[in-house]
């Protein structure tokens, strides 16, 4: 699929950019690693393993040199499909994606629907947002699928993973964490690619 004029999507996002409000929710941490063989690392990613069944909601603040877009997201975790839905502050949908084993659907404010074996590219394609979108599932709750390095904070969560494709590589930065039945899971992280930054702040997690 080939888009050639400024999706709807994309227009909606730019008029909506109080991107200040993600960035002063970020501060300066410090983080003392531990090895990945760890019996606390190991313990902890046996858990995550688990958890298949989940969703997730709170605020994207992402920068690149052409936009800055602050949005509020929902993210659905089944074995079967992905499901993101991004929203103004205002509370209007803007997008609705879905991935399966087919590929990525896009529905916008329209109704209009977009295919796309690759998320990725058809994320891009009708956001402007360049966003690893495949991993995420896993990244965003603190498994390193697919990554070529992470380190490991003392209790054994994530403190950071790297992974290079195509001579890009995408630095995910986990700055704290919250309990949520009995699991520890992220609610505050920096996604980045030179030029590319995305702040996410998770307010709230449910587990299926």
């Amino acid at each position: 699929m080939q888009i050639t004029q400024t999706s709807s999507i994309l227009k909606c996002l730019l008029r909506f950019t109080p991107f200040f409000l993600i960035l002063l929710l970020f501060g300066c941490e410090t983080t003392q690693h531990v090895p990945t063989h760890s019996v606390e690392y190991q313990t902890h990613q046996a858990k995550l393993a688990t958890l298949t069944n989940f969703s997730l909601s709170g605020k994207l603040g992402y920068i690149d040199p052409t936009q800055r877009q602050s949005l509020n997201f929902h993210w659905k975790q089944s074995p079967q499909q992905s499901q993101l839905r991004l929203s103004t502050f205002l509370g209007k949908t803007v997008l609705n994606l879905s991935i399966d084993e087919q590929g990525a659907t896009v529905t916008d404010i329209h109704g209009k629907r977009y295919f796309d074996k690759d998320a990725d590219l058809l994320f891009y394609q009708l956001t402007g947002m360049r966003l690893p979108i495949v991993y995420m599932q896993d990244w965003i709750k603190g498994q390193p699928t697919a990554a070529d390095h992470f380190e490991v904070a003392e209790n054994g969560t994530l403190a950071s993973l790297q992974q290079t494709r195509g001579g890009q590589t995408w630095l995910m930065d986990y700055k704290s964490y919250q309990e949520t039945n009995d699991l520890i899971l992220p609610n505050k992280m920096t996604l980045s690619r030179d030029p590319i930054k995305l702040n996410i702040v998770i307010s709230k997690w449910n587990i299926q």
